[in-house]
């Protein structure tokens, strides 16, 4: 992975950056931890926990369900739950993070993500996603304020 931080302010001595350097460090650790969850509750079908993710009104467009849509955590649980009900089997969702870029409350996220999955009577779903992913700290908390997936190679 690699990680790139954004200065967004002048440089400091001493002790302030020092604690600086171990804020952007949780940050990272933060980010990089909500993406890679991600892929596992797309595997424990956890609808709840990925609809809290996202930020009210959060812009989504991809390949995965719901396919483009304008996040609303009310609604977006029920969603994937109705998702997940038309699924036979395992999911498999694995998350490689490629890439992360961390300015101040702002982050960019870009990871690789193989998925598999099956619909009922119909043939297994294999594919690569490259997905971007921007979050945002708001009230000391991470979420997802966009998300653009595409097939890998497309």
């Amino acid at each position: 992975m690699t990680t790139r931080r954004i200065r967004t302010r002048t440089p400091l001595a001493g002790e302030e950056a020092a604690d600086v350097a171990r804020d952007a460090r949780i940050d990272e650790a933060e980010v990089a931890w909500i993406v890679t969850k991600r892929g596992a509750a797309m595997r424990s079908r956890d609808g709840d926990w990925l609809a809290a993710r996202y930020l009210p009104g959060a812009e989504v467009v991809g390949v995965s369900p719901p396919v483009t849509r304008v996040a609303d955590p009310g609604t977006d649980a029920v969603r994937l739950w109705e998702w997940f009900e038309l699924l036979q089997g395992r999911i498999r969702w694995t998350v490689r993070v490629e890439r992360l870029d961390l300015a101040h409350d702002g982050a960019v996220c870009r990871v690789v993500e193989r998925v598999s999955y099956r619909e009922l009577a119909r043939p297994r779903v294999r594919t690569t996603l490259e997905t971007s992913i921007g979050l945002r700290r708001v009230e000391g908390r991470w979420r997802i304020e966009w998300e653009l997936g595409v097939v890998a190679g497309a």
